[in-house]
């Protein structure tokens, strides 16, 4: 035998005594887009990833010859921008993966076909039937599921404590008031004479008696069922507008910005004009309606230094919405996020499974406590030892969710530019009245009706 045969085959004697050395392994990128706004929700994102570690841990015990690696980004600035990004990749062809949104926003990508289909998959993994049973229907378009709902949440009337003593209110009298907002003896009325009230003792300063968000957003919708109006009919399947109810509210608004209540320019695109007079001193802000994730953001980022949720507790107290008449029933709006898979992604099997394990409850309750959202899994309830989240989870009695329409949208964006103009004075309550409801039969036609 020759020199080299034999180290040849020497070589293979030695490497047949070695463990078999695995073949290469594949990396499957999952490519991810979220959002918050709010920081404090980058859970959205970063359970993704954690799900992606116990995944790779499954498949290495599968023996799989393939790894997850989660790419993409949490956006932190405003969901116009994000919205376009997203809808310019989806009209693009190269979507991420997986979009994470407004569950509502599941009924009108599901329209224009950008988004899987989800019901063959859900059956097959066990820890989506943990999911809060009424949640599924915020992402349920024409019989189908087009999302796995991410987490939810409930949107207070908020009141600042401290305001109201200085107001003369007793502890008890503080004490009672979501109570009394709940029983329908505490109006919409009442809460722009208490701040007149405040506001004529100099308890508060101009425009500081009562704050809503400073863009659009579906908050709107909520406040204009406070009034009695009702925005959808499940028999026609078509959104509804009731002209009687958008003036009461729009007269409101326009009464607020009269007495000096709310600020003329409320309608500022500035979230930190929001959050700083709420929380400046012991807050100069009398009453203002937020989301349960604003807690966290409070806490975390604006009265860190003067005990965080401690000091919260002490200052701000929680209720629903009121109703606009006495006995009416009060309010307020959940705006479940969701995980959505992309019709083109090539990924979709490994998409589903990575979802899957992302409905953890350890991961649930990491991000309900961090960020002040409420949990999607009935196994979380037990591990979210959280005073404020189980103080806030009763609002859920009370919760409404948006219509199942593509065209949602459009209603919202209508509806919003009567806000802006009645509150800015440049319309009478009437005349934004006949000029949102000129513009939902223009541009939703036969799919609005008005009544």
């Amino acid at each position: 035998m020759k020199l080299s045969s034999r180290i040849m085959a020497a070589g293979a004697a030695v490497l047949a005594l070695l463990p078999p050395v695995q073949a290469q392994q594949r990396i499957t990128t999952i490519k991810a887009w979220t959002i918050g706004p709010d920081a404090p929700s980058v859970t959205r994102f970063s359970n993704l990833q954690a799900a992606a570690e116990r995944l790779n841990a499954d498949l290495r015990r599968e023996g799989v010859q393939y790894q997850i690696k989660v790419e993409g980004s949490f956006d932190t600035t405003n969901w116009d921008q994000f919205l376009r990004r997203v809808l310019l990749a989806f009209q693009g062809g190269d979507p991420p993966d997986i979009v994470q949104a407004s569950a509502a926003l599941s009924t009108t990508w599901a329209a224009a076909g950008f988004l899987a289909p989800l019901d063959d998959y859900v059956p097959k993994y066990k820890p989506f039937s943990d999911i809060v049973p009424a949640l599924w229907t915020s992402v349920k378009y024409k019989g189908k599921t087009w999302g796995i709902p991410q987490d939810t949440e409930a949107r207070p009337l908020y009141f600042n404590k401290v305001l109201l003593k200085k107001l003369g209110w007793t502890d008890q009298q503080i004490a009672d008031l979501p109570k009394r907002i709940a029983s329908g003896t505490f109006t919409w009325d009442d809460v722009m004479a208490v701040a007149k009230d405040a506001q004529q003792k100099h308890i508060i300063e101009p425009g500081k008696g009562y704050y809503h968000r400073p863009f659009n957003g579906p908050d709107f919708m909520q406040w204009y069922r406070s009034f009695g109006g009702r925005d959808y009919d499940a028999q026609t399947g078509k959104l509804v507008f009731n002209k009687a109810a958008a003036l009461r509210y729009y007269r409101w608004l326009r009464a607020g910005v009269d007495a000096g209540i709310i600020e003329r320019d409320r309608i500022n695109n500035d979230w930190n004009r929001f959050h700083q007079p709420i929380t400046d001193g012991d807050g100069k802000v009398l009453f203002w309606s937020g989301g349960t994730w604003n807690w966290a953001e409070w806490s975390q980022q604006w009265v860190t230094a003067r005990g965080g949720e401690a000091w919260l507790f002490d200052h701000f107290g929680y209720a629903p919405h009121p109703a606009y008449v006495k006995g009416g029933k009060p309010i307020t709006l959940s705006n479940p996020q969701a995980y959505m898979v992309a019709a083109a992604s090539k990924n979709k099997d490994v998409a589903i499974r990575l979802l899957a394990d992302t409905m953890a409850p350890d991961l649930d309750a990491k991000h309900a406590i961090g960020s002040g959202h409420l949990p999607v899994l009935n196994r979380t309830v037990a591990l979210v030892n959280n005073r404020f989240l189980k103080e806030v989870s009763y609002l859920l009695t009370y919760t409404t969710f948006q219509p199942p329409h593509p065209d949602l949208p459009k209603w919202q964006d209508a509806f919003f530019r009567g806000v802006s103009a009645v509150e800015s004075g440049n319309t009478t309550p009437e005349q934004a009245v006949d000029v949102v409801s000129g513009e939902m039969q223009r541009t939703l036609s036969d799919q609005v009706t008005v009544e």
